[in-house]
């Protein structure tokens, strides 16, 4: 006998600042809905601004196979910030943007892909399906979309401020992109074998936001990561001492990355074996968290092993660099 467990989607936080900054989408790991058939035994996660990849090892103790849709869902995109905020996205693929993939048991998995499209919650798939636009704001042809559609439709659209459709000849304005919001996942059927365990690995990229740091406004930012500011300034003025550019060349810049954790929640029982590794990109890099027992374990890692974890808050990773990020942010 084999029972069907459903996983479903979790809602992804997304953490928007002012516009001289990148925006952060937090993801995270695998959902399920809750159940008492499988635990995960062990969590190791590893971060960085570049890449984040996820091994965990679930099981099933029941006398019974259990076969599951298991899903991992992508950060939801808005419309607007994708056309007007600074984004760094990892990948030009509308339906892959953060370069996701899957393999269990060491084998690659090759997952299907759901994309639906909202407005303030209410799905408007079927409808932008029906007049022929994409569903994904992240699609280069969006605008040349919205531009091809009937006026009376262009017009409905944009009074119901799901779409921005402005022409202006005199002024040399002309602005066509979405307004609605898309959300993306994989999913694949996964059999987890009576009295087993399988080994799940994913990886994709962060979409990690940050800006200029300024060191006397940053004390606000300092707390928020719950580090002391003081101490904080210390750990920069280190920098500056050791760096080997000059002193007044030195300018540090954010890069905030969001993990969740809590999902983890929804399997059975906490999670046996957690370890977490944050590495950074260089040794004068400063990481800022909340995380109390994240240690630094090398010049450019920070680790921290929990026992039977129960997550009751997500991930928020600062951290501090002398590199400037990347200007090429992706705006339509």
């Amino acid at each position: 006998m084999r029972l069907t467990l459903l996983t479903f989607l979790v809602l992804l936080s997304t953490h928007l600042r002012a516009n001289d900054t990148f925006v952060t989408l937090g993801a995270g790991g695998l959902v399920s809905s809750k159940t008492t058939a499988i635990s995960m035994e062990s969590e190791d996660l590893t971060i960085s601004s570049h890449l984040i990849t996820v091994k965990y090892v679930f099981r099933n103790d029941t006398d019974r196979d259990i076969d599951a849709t298991v899903a991992f869902p992508l950060p939801e995109l808005d419309g607007a910030e994708v056309a007007n905020e600074p984004m760094e996205i990892p990948a030009k693929d509308p339906l892959n943007f953060v370069h996701f993939k899957v393999e269990v048991d060491g084998r690659p998995v090759s997952p299907h892909t759901e994309v639906r499209a909202f407005k303030n919650g209410h799905d408007i798939t079927s409808r932008l399906r029906s007049i022929g636009l994409p569903l994904s704001v992240y699609d280069s042809s969006c605008s040349t979309a919205i531009r091809k559609l009937a006026p009376n439709v262009r017009e409905q659209l944009a009074k119901e401020e799901i779409i921005v459709d402005e022409e202006d000849s005199r002024n040399n304005i002309s602005e066509h992109w979405p307004w609605w919001q898309t959300r993306v996942q994989y999913f694949w059927s996964q059999r987890f074998p009576a009295h087993s365990s399988i080994t799940i690995r994913h990886t994709y990229r962060p979409v990690v936001g940050g800006g200029y740091f300024y060191e006397g406004v940053g004390r606000a930012r300092d707390k928020e990561y719950c580090g002391d500011p003081s101490r904080v300034q210390q750990q920069l003025d280190r920098v500056r001492k050791n760096h080997p550019k000059k002193k007044d060349e030195i300018e540090f810049y954010e890069r905030q990355i969001q993990y969740i954790l809590t999902t983890a929640n929804t399997w059975q029982g906490p999670i046996k074996n957690f370890h977490l590794t944050v590495t950074t990109d260089h040794s004068y890099d400063v990481l800022v968290s909340c995380e109390k027992d994240l240690k630094q374990t090398a010049a450019t890692r920070y680790e921290a092993l929990r026992m039977n974890f129960h997550p009751n808050h997500e991930l928020d990773l600062l951290i501090l660099q002398t590199d400037e990020p990347l200007a090429d942010w992706h705006q339509k």
